[in-house]
């Protein structure tokens, strides 16, 4: 809810203009490519952990930074 009671609330953006289900897609990008066994010089697990620590930090920012809903 907004704090300021003057203030109108704000349309939901398109899907595509989320940066949060853009950064959740390359997240999928990245884990199809360790499926399919893109060679990065580390173990498969490694990189299952870069992954997912990274997204829990991206999709926490973004939420943070929020302020539209997705249509």
């Amino acid at each position: 809810m907004s704090s300021n009671l003057n203030e109108q609330p704000k349309k939901p953006k398109p899907w595509y203009a989320s940066k949060t289900i853009w950064a959740n897609i390359m997240a999928f990008a990245g884990t199809m490519g360790l499926i399919f066994g893109v060679d990065l010089g580390l173990t498969p697990e490694v990189q299952a952990q870069i992954v997912a620590a990274t997204m829990a930090v991206v999709n926490v920012v973004l939420r943070l930074i929020t302020s539209q809903a997705v249509k």
